[in-house]
């Protein structure tokens, strides 16, 4: 393996199991404060102080945006990830208390692969293309699999 590849390996990794407690701790929020709209609220309220201080820190060294920088950005790119963040959170607060955190993941994960890999053959979003292979497609079909297994199981 790349040796260049092993850390962000590894902080995918440690971020996908820190992904994996989200919705649990997200329902806990939702039944308490009575909506998982109000939980995702919440959350995304904790990410913005955490961002916020990290950039203000300067641990990433790169400070907070300047006005130049901002007005760049498209209108839409303003909104998109965050809409699809909070409907995520909203979604996995919800969803999860109801049908187990296994089966959410295992349904997310299938559906995401599907998602990344027509990304990726059409080069969707500005990514570069990457065709769907055959194995790629058998890969995320295995994963529907599993997916339909953990589901089920």
């Amino acid at each position: 393996m790349n040796p260049a590849l092993l850390l962000p390996l590894v902080l995918v990794a440690v971020a996908g199991a820190a992904v994996a407690m989200q919705p649990a701790f997200n329902g806990q929020l939702a039944q308490l404060l009575g909506s998982p709209v109000r939980a995702a609220l919440v959350s995304f309220s904790a990410g913005v102080v955490v961002l916020f201080c990290l950039s203000a820190a300067l641990v990433f060294k790169t400070g907070l945006p300047t006005g130049k920088e901002l007005a760049r950005v498209p209108l839409h790119l303003w909104f998109i990830g965050g809409t699809l963040g909070a409907f995520f959170v909203a979604t996995s607060a919800w969803t999860a208390p109801r049908i187990g955190v296994g089966a959410f993941f295992a349904t997310l994960i299938a559906a995401q692969l599907i998602a990344a890999i027509a990304l990726d053959h059409f080069g969707m979003i500005g990514m570069e293309v990457r065709p769907a292979t055959l194995m790629r497609v058998a890969g995320a079909g295995f994963l529907v699999l599993g997916a339909l297994l953990v589901v089920r199981g």
